[in-house]
């Protein structure tokens, strides 16, 4: 037993403790499509663990003679755990329902009220557990009945939310063989729901099927999401309508080359009109090479010619002109990039510039507001050249006080395969120190390849598909 364990199980004598092994927490990972979002995803994570490791345990300590089942059963899990925190075991007559927790405070737990109050989902006890995922343990406190719940708790209605003290729960979880064998009415009374019509039922369904960074069990009154729960048709149909793969949009490069922008993509002048989100890359500066005069942009584009020798610096000729020659004449995929840079920050619609296009995709990153910009030109070989950036935002809100924002330490940007197989080489990742301004890649493709661009951050990833 691990020493954190035994100096736990000291102070807490009567409660219980798991630890869990490296394959515990393998086994207990969710499969992502599963769920629409993190919130779905924890969910599982934390009640999978719990209900693997509490179910060996009933099996092999309590000696009960009944048959233990999940409820509803084991397909039907990912339905619950996309809304609501909790699990359901079913033993004998009677049923528990876990509450997994991964904060530290012990001095009172939550139980989500759709486990309290939907009449197909209540419990004659309730089990709370501190999940501890860095030093792998459980921590289970004990139970409580539901009429000791509904008697003792304090209801919070903004959330939910039944809280109980931990003063309430019996501490020893042996007695709990005992409690169900010798107290016939643990639940109390039941309140029925109002019956929903089938045409309330697909309304209700068709408004919190929308995606969501969270489950939408709040955006109605309860009664009505209550009842909505307790029909297991209803229940499924909103649940596949919210987790169903929706096909992805594939991005025809080709089009932006013609002139045409397609929708959720956005220029650079459209994205600066945006008063919510200011992109961190508006100096007029280049990798730290000023181009805010025309002696210091005449100076920087030489300095460019002057870093390779396949291409003569034009003479005659305005420093504009100059770039499209670079970019259209040379072999060397950096210089090609960095004389577009140069020609977006002088005159970002150029004729003969790289086209470049700009997606916001800060709410599917954790939090952090990212930019997804793909830049494309057509090569005098036929050939059409890729840039792929990933770029901070910053809150527009906060601009006077954030001169610039950094890439989260750890972001990666990765070109797949049409197949979703790595390109070898095409990935990048932010670095921690120091942290990055961006992050990109760039390749040459033929017309009519395909490729896929991904965006990921721990164990959060959002994929684009392209076509040349």
């Amino acid at each position: 037993m691990k020493l954190i364990i035994q100096t736990l199980s000291q102070i807490y004598s009567e409660h219980m403790w798991l630890e869990l092994s490296d394959s515990d927490l393998e086994l207990a990972k969710p499969v992502s499509q599963h769920y629409s979002n993190e919130t779905g995803f924890n969910n599982a994570y934390l009640n999978r663990l719990c209900l693997n490791a509490f179910l060996k345990w009933m099996q092999e300590k309590l000696g009960l003679e009944t048959s233990l089942s999940v409820f509803p059963n084991e397909k039907d899990l990912p339905k619950i755990w996309e809304f609501v925190n909790g699990c359901g075991i079913n033993f004998g007559s009677k049923r528990l329902v876990l509450i997994p927790n991964d904060t530290i405070d012990i001095a009172d737990f939550a139980v989500p009220q759709e486990w309290v109050d939907i009449p197909d989902w209540t419990a004659d006890y309730y089990l709370p557990i501190r999940v501890d995922l860095q030093e792998q343990y459980l921590h289970f406190w004990g139970f409580i009945s539901r009429c000791r719940l509904k008697a003792k708790a304090d209801y919070e209605p903004i959330y939910r939310l039944y809280y109980v003290e931990g003063d309430w729960v019996i501490p020893n979880l042996e007695n709990l063989g005992i409690a169900s064998k010798f107290c016939p009415n643990e639940k109390g009374e039941i309140t029925p729901l109002p019956k929903l019509s089938d045409t309330e039922a697909e309304k209700l369904i068709e408004e919190l099927s929308k995606p969501s960074l969270y489950s939408p069990r709040l955006k109605v009154k309860f009664e009505k999401w209550g009842a909505l729960l307790n029909e297991s048709l209803w229940l499924q149909k909103l649940y596949t309508q919210r987790v169903q793969p929706v096909s992805p949009p594939i991005w025809n490069l080709s089009r932006w080359l013609d002139g045409v922008t397609q929708a959720g993509w956005q220029t650079f002048e459209e994205l600066f009109k945006s008063n919510s989100l200011a992109p961190a890359f508006r100096a007029q500066r280049v990798r730290g090479i000023e181009l805010e005069t025309p002696e210091k942009i005449r100076r920087a584009v030489k300095q460019l010619y002057n870093s390779q020798s396949e291409i003569t610096f034009p003479s005659n000729i305005e420093e504009r002109d100059a770039l499209v020659h670079l970019l259209q004449n040379t072999t060397d995929e950096s210089i090609r990039w960095k004389a577009a840079e140069y020609l977006w920050t002088i005159a970002p619609n150029y004729q003969g510039s790289a086209i470049r296009r700009v997606m916001d995709l800060g709410v599917q990153m954790m939090g952090h507001p990212i930019a997804l910009m793909v830049a494309v030109l057509r090569k005098l070989n036929g050939e059409v050249a890729v840039l792929l950036r990933a770029y901070p935002m910053c809150d527009s809100l906060r601009d006077s006080f954030v001169s610039r924002t950094k890439l989260p330490p750890g972001l990666q940007l990765t070109g797949l395969y049409e197949n979703g197989t790595p390109i070898p080489g095409l990935e990048a990742v932010a670095r921690s120190e120091p942290q990055d301004d961006y992050i990109s890649l760039y390749f040459s493709a033929d017309l009519g390849d395909r490729f896929n661009v991904r965006l990921s951050l721990e164990n959060i990833s959002t994929t684009e598909q392209f076509v040349v």
